[in-house]
């Protein structure tokens, strides 16, 4: 059948139309295809700079103690945090603060294997590959357990130590090495928790906050009895103690102490007082000048509870050591220095030293029975 050139335009501009819109269209898929390729990336891309960091789930203050139930872990920005931040989980932070009861660093590899840095027993260097990386010496404990055990079949033991914020931190402050600390205090075996209610305290101290226990004699002289501790204050029915203070104290500080609390009951004039650290996660514990009675040491010597480690940094204040290195002699700048005032002024008031030590320890009894009297009543009952 003949067409008319009318027609056979009209068909060539329809199709030639068609064809003009099959490539249009395909132009707009490929570049659609080719827009949601790029968005795939940059979304993978974004996944890859995500990182999970910890922050902090409440405010702490300088010298307090981070535990787990304060971090929080979230996800943010790569190039949004410090490259010494504490990254993926909580358990970096356990880890970070893992040592054996030799001090040793434990450090957790890529395998999730404990390991310590390899040193040279000549030298006591770390021993290091030709990349310069330390070498590591795998250790291995039994899951759930708090020990290792070395080629030799000795058991060493792994101590958690407590982590401290250097200085005040807000809330969901990103936590970093350089604003936490290791612990200088370790929790050992002998610490208890230790109630006392005759030590003179500052107006204005709160639970948390960081002390020494000085000694002032009545002539001026000031010792420091115990050094660096964190205090807690009781509280009984949303009211603080104004005179009770708990502390974590190891045997030997234990004993030390409580001589020292009986001295100052034999020195009228003397004050058992609390002074208080400024900035305690940066400020280094001061170091103790205070040095107990002969019948002190002699017990702190015979006693199986005090750990020899706190006996040992007693002992280095205090005596002599000989070509063996034994501790022989007391350093006779130290027994003049201290002994010698407080046996002195002690000696001074012997007549009255014995009642003064009970009026003491009557008054503490009575401070403490007042005080769990009303720990009681707040438990809705009188007793």
């Amino acid at each position: 059948m003949a067409t008319n050139p009318m027609q056979k335009n009209a068909r060539n501009s329809f199709l030639i139309g068609m064809l003009i819109t099959l490539l249009i269209t395909g132009a707009i898929i490929a570049l659609l295809i080719m827009q949601l390729t790029n968005t795939k990336k940059e979304v993978e891309a974004l996944k890859g700079a995500k990182i999970r960091i910890c922050t902090l789930s409440q405010s702490v203050k300088s010298g307090q103690v981070i535990t787990d139930d304060m971090v929080t872990v979230i996800e943010v920005d790569k190039g949004t945090v410090p490259s010494n931040s504490f990254k993926d989980d909580v358990n970096n932070i356990s880890t970070y603060r893992l040592e054996d009861s030799r001090g040793n660093t434990v450090g957790t590899n890529k395998d999730g294997e404990l390991y310590l840095p390899k040193i040279n027993e000549q030298t006591g260097d770390f021993v290091t590959t030709q990349t310069g990386e330390i070498e590591q010496r795998i250790i291995s404990s039994p899951d759930g357990e708090n020990y290792y055990y070395e080629d030799t079949g000795e058991k060493v033991e792994l101590i958690t130590v407590p982590l401290v914020a250097k200085v005040d931190l807000e809330k969901n402050s990103i936590l970093t090495n350089t604003v936490v600390a290791k612990s200088d205090s370790a929790l050992q075996s002998d610490v208890r928790k230790m109630e006392y209610n005759m030590i003179v305290l500052p107006s204005q101290l709160e639970t948390n906050s960081y002390i020494d226990i000085r000694l002032s004699l009545p002539n001026g002289q000031d010792f420091i009895v115990v050094s660096h501790k964190q205090i807690e204050i009781p509280n009984v029915d949303g009211t603080d103690s104004l005179s009770t203070i708990w502390l974590n104290l190891n045997e030997t500080e234990i004993l030390t102490l409580n001589c020292a609390i009986v001295e100052s009951y034999k020195m009228p004039g003397s004050k058992l007082y609390v002074a208080q650290y400024v900035e305690p996660g940066l400020q280094d514990a001061a170091k103790i000048t205070y040095v107990p009675s002969d019948d002190t040491l002699r017990l702190i010597r015979t006693d199986p509870n005090c750990l020899q480690e706190a006996k040992t940094a007693l002992w280095e204040r205090i005596y002599n050591k000989n070509a063996s290195g034994q501790y022989t002699t007391k350093n006779e700048d130290v027994e003049s220095a201290v002994r010698n005032p407080i046996n002195s002024t002690i000696n001074e008031n012997q007549d009255s030293a014995s009642d003064n030590v009970n009026t003491g320890v009557q008054n503490d009894i009575q401070k403490t029975q007042e005080e769990r009297q009303k720990y009681l009543e707040s438990l809705g009952g009188t007793y």
